[in-house]
């Protein structure tokens, strides 16, 4: 649902395979969705970033590493 919302133009984390890697890379690999999707949210606001921009990022840096 987190995908679809980010379709239709609202700012969300999708957290997804590449997400959970990069969490994962950073010592966080035992978080269920939701606390995953906490945490990226939170890392955007303290950055100033928007959730979903913060998203595609690391989703592109992941999906370049393959």
């Amino acid at each position: 649902m987190d995908y679809i919302g980010n379709l239709v133009g609202r700012s969300q984390i999708a957290v997804d395979i590449h997400l959970r890697a990069f969490a994962a890379d950073a010592g966080l690999p035992a978080l269920n969705y939701q606390q995953l999707r906490a945490v990226y949210e939170a890392a955007a606001a303290q950055l100033g970033h928007d959730p979903a921009g913060l998203e595609h990022a690391v989703w592109r840096i992941k999906a370049q590493a393959h």
